[in-house]
Order: structure tokens, then sequence, then C-alpha cells
């Protein structure tokens, strides 16, 4: 049984539903791109192409501030030039296992070498996700199969094409999108044959840049129960439809959720994040109109209107930079003829905007993405500072990492799996579960902070360890040494198993007790020499009749 037109009516007005529930977030996002992010300023109306979009900014520092965050979430959180994630197995008996830690490392390698390949375009899609994901608080990121270079593909999705829906315990796992494409796009993505009538005709008619208006929605097929699929049974329903048509173009399905929804923060009773832009925007729209003002205000002092000699003033006064005025003689206090007209000072919107420029900036987290140290700063004050700052990320942190990191690698996992790309899982890692371990800077700045504090344990213990050195005796050294490896993320194949440790720690004790033995057995043998040498002069001395005394 396939999709009939009365389920395709039911997606049509679902959509349609989540449109209007979304109406107010989508004029709040509308606000928040046109300071923010002017390139996505679509939610409630679509500008012509090529429009200008910057007819509300006068300071460009919100805008700068976002560039800085999703720049900085970029570099220290999936950077291109680091690896960022490895993976290991949960069980900690199998993590002490060279071979599986190794064959982990590879897995590793080859998922990051696959992310990164340019035509993958990782680094394009999550990073203009980090945009969206700065100004909006929500981002999308799509990923599946390009066959023309059997490689991965990630894309972007705009927020304002997006709709989700999320499951019962708060995840988003259906999403509903809305895009225009022309039809020759619809013709070479999915074949002439499988479009609507309406379409087919314009093909025929060569108006092949007509517009058609398409939804492509994903959702889990165990809670679709009216969905029948014509080819699969994979977990994940895959839907493309020709909105205006009514018409199923393509019925599809994913064995892993194809689609990652992140949000920046959010109110449990509401399904949308709201990000650093929804925080700022109170400042970010006084800083643009005091902005405009203090513009106004140095063209008038560049420029100051001018009064002018009469028979009394016209009006309107004119106070527009470079301004004439004309005012009655004797009825005005001036020394001269032609005078300049008093006007405002912009000093005072300079030094307003500056503090606005401020707050702008920590809402963005500028200060803690970029780490700066003084000339003057100890050691020790450069980490504390630096714990300081990480503290303040961690909540961003360990939502992105749930709801973006996690499954990207995990999607990335199964597509290179099924591919073919990555090697046989052995027999001991089958049906083990995995875990992700991120090494990107910040999570392994994170992780120091532990390392900070031993390091600081250790420092106050010192002076004991001088007058009492079996203190010592209270440390685990073995696994402090694995610990300061793992909290700086270094690549565990360069440790010995514990099996290995202690194999060769036994063949050590063994060559230290052989050695031993052998300084024994040559201790015993120049003792009896020493004995044999002390009787044969004492055998001498009885030869020569005596006692040693009858000698002196």
């Amino acid at each position: 049984m396939s999709l009939t037109s009365a389920h395709i009516i039911y997606h049509i007005r679902r959509k349609a539903a989540l449109t209007n529930e979304r109406g107010a977030f989508d004029a709040h996002c509308q606000e928040i791109g046109e300071y923010l992010y002017p390139e996505h300023a679509n939610f409630t109306y679509t500008p012509t192409a090529g429009a200008k979009r910057m007819s509300k900014i006068f300071d460009s520092t919100p805008i700068h501030a976002n560039q800085l965050l999703a720049s900085g979430l970029f570099s220290l959180l999936t950077s291109s030039a680091n690896p960022w994630f490895h993976i290991l197995p949960a069980d900690a008996q199998l993590a002490d296992k060279r071979d599986i830690i190794i064959f982990l490392e590879t897995i590793s390698k080859i998922m990051y070498h696959e992310i990164n390949k340019p035509s993958a375009g990782f680094s394009t899609a999550v990073h203009e996700g980090y945009l969206e994901y700065g100004a909006f608080g929500n981002l999308t990121l799509f990923i599946d199969e390009y066959l023309a270079t059997n490689s991965l593909r990630f894309t972007s999705l705009p927020l304002y094409e997006c709709y989700y829906v999320e499951n019962t315990v708060g995840i988003v796992d259906t999403l509903y999108r809305t895009y225009v494409r022309t039809a020759e796009f619809l013709m070479n993505k999915f074949g002439t044959e499988n479009l609507s009538e309406k379409t087919q005709k314009l093909i025929a008619e060569n108006k092949l840049d007509a517009k058609i208006n398409c939804f492509h929605i994903i959702l889990p097929r165990d809670t679709a129960n009216h969905l029948a699929s014509k080819s699969t049974d994979l977990p994940f329903a895959s839907l493309y439809i020709e909105a205006d048509s009514e018409h199923l173009i393509k019925e599809g399905g994913f064995h892993e959720l194809p689609f990652m929804a992140a949000r920046f923060r959010k109110s449990s009773h509401e399904v949308y994040g709201r990000g650093p832009g929804s925080t700022a925007l109170p400042d970010v729209k006084m800083l643009m109109r005091i902005a405009q003002v203090t513009i106004r205000a140095a063209q008038k002092s560049a420029d100051p209107p001018i009064i002018l000699p009469d028979s009394g003033f016209l009006r309107p006064l004119r106070t527009t930079p470079g301004g004439l005025n004309f005012y009655q003689r004797g009825r005005l206090n001036t020394k001269k003829d032609i005078d300049i007209l008093p006007t405002g000072n912009p000093g005072l919107g300079i030094e307003y905007s500056e503090l606005l420029h401020k707050k702008i900036r920590e809402v963005f987290f500028v200060d803690q993405l970029q780490l700066h140290t003084g000339p003057q700063m100890t050691a020790t004050e450069v980490m504390q500072r630096t714990e300081e700052k990480l503290r303040l990320m961690g909540p961003l942190l360990g939502r992105i990492q749930t709801e973006l990191l996690g499954p990207v690698i995990s999607r990335v996992y199964g597509l290179l799996l099924r591919a073919g790309k990555l090697p046989p899982t052995p027999a001991i890692l089958e049906g083990v579960p995995l875990k992700i371990v991120y090494t990107s800077p910040i999570a392994r700045a994170q992780e120091q902070v532990e390392a900070n504090g031993l390091m600081r344990a250790l420092g106050i213990l010192e002076p004991l360890l001088k007058y009492s050195p079996e203190t010592t005796d209270i440390f685990d050294t073995d696994e402090m040494g694995r610990g300061v490896f793992e909290m700086f993320s270094v690549n565990q194949k360069y440790l010995r198993s514990a099996k290995d440790v202690a194999a060769l720690r036994n063949q050590r004790a063994e060559a230290e007790k052989a050695k031993q033995n052998a300084e024994n057995l040559r201790a015993s043998g120049q003792g009896a020499d020493s004995m044999a040498r002390a009787g044969a002069t004492a055998q001498e001395a009885d030869l020569l009749g005596g006692d040693f005394g009858v000698l002196q």
C-alpha cells in the first residue's frame, strides 16, 4: 500500500498548522535576522533576489560578534585542522586492550578523513549552521550520501525552511522542510516521470525555470503508522511532495536520523531554541538608534548649519548639516552676521555605543572564546581564569554535544559502515556499545581543569613528602599517569596495556632477582676463597715451627 492522496493532504495541512504555530517566533527571528544575520532574514517575507538587506544596520558590531561566535565554535569544537573526537569501547575492560584501541583509532581516523573531504562540504555547512545557532538559537544539519563522488554530503538547512516536531523525550525526530526549486532542478533530481502532470507540462513547454513549491518530510516510521512504504521499511521515512499539486514525488527512508536539530537553549514548553541573538536584541536595537543619532551629530559637527541675517527667520529651522537659517538683525544675540548654529556633541553617543559594544560581545561569549592573558599574569592566574571562562561555556557545550556532534558521528559511522569504507569489526566488539570522546581544544581545556587540580594538589603536598616520604604510598601512580594522558586526549596507542605493564614488571623483577642471585653467588665465592687462603696461611705457620709469636 502506497501513500494515498488523503495522507498527502494530511501532511500539507500539518505543515500549515506548524507554520501558524510558529508565527510569533518567526516575527521574532525576522527582527533578529535584520540586525544580526541579514542574509537569512526570510521568515515573514522573501526579499527580491539581490535586494539590499542592510537598511537597518548603522553599526556592524552585532554582526561581527555573531561571526566571532561562529568562528570560535568552529575552531574550538569541530576544527578541520585537528581531530575533534575518537571512539572508545564503553566497557572499561575492553578499553585496556591495545589491539582494540588501535582498531578504534583507525576507525576514528577514517571517519575524520571522510568528514573533511572537500566534496563533503562539512566545514562550510557547519560554519553556516553556527551562524544561525548564534543568531536564532537553532542549527539544522542534514547528512546524506553524495553518489557522484562516493562521499558524504553535509548541508546546512536554514531555519526559515525547517519546522520541528519533538518526540516524548524532547528530541526533535520529525522535520518538515519547505523550499522552492525550479522545474529543471526537480527533473534532474527525481526524473520527469516522477513529477506531477503540471510540472511535466512545464518541462515539455521548456519552462525549466518555473518555480515549484516542495516539501521534504522526515519522520520515524514507527510513529507514522499511516505510511506503508513501497520499497523500504527503514526506521525513518522520507517523503518529497509537490505542495501545489499535492503530488508525492518520492518515498524513501534512512537507517539513522539524517538531520540534526541543535538548540542553543530552550524553554521546557517550547520546541525551538533561543540564542544570544534573542538576549542581545534590545541592546542591538538601542545601539542602532544611538549609532544613527551619533552619525547625525558627527555630520553636524563636521558640517554645521549656519545662520544668516535677514528680516527674520524663514521657517522651518534647518538643523541638517550645511543647513541655512535666516534671522532678523538685532533680534539674535550674535556678534557675527554669519555664524554657526550650536548643535550637539557626538562624544556622548560614542561613549554609550562603546558600552553597548562591550555588552553585546559578552552576550556572544567573545571573552570566553578568546582566552586572553595579560603580560604580568602567573601560570596559576592563567589556569584559574581559563577554568572560570570554561565553566561559563559548560552548558553550551553539553547541549551541542548531545544534539549535534554525537548524532553527526553516529550518522557518519552508519553511512561509512554500509558503504564498506570501514574495516570489519572484530568479533570481540560485536554488540559492544561504543562511546565518543571529544578531543577538540575546548573539550581538552575542560578536561585539563582536572589536570590543573592534580598539579596544584601535588604542589601543596611536595613539602610534606620531604618529611614523610611514605605519604607517596597513597598515590596510584599508574592510574595518575593514564589519567593525565586521558585528560590531555593523547592517543591511547602510546600507552601499554595493564597486561603488558604487568609482564614488563615481572620481567624486570626476574632480571633484578637474577642479578641479585649472581651478586650473592659472587660474594659467596669470594668468601670461600678468603677462607681457603686463611687456612693455607695457618698451615704454613705450623710448618715453620710454632705460632706467630716466635717469629716476632
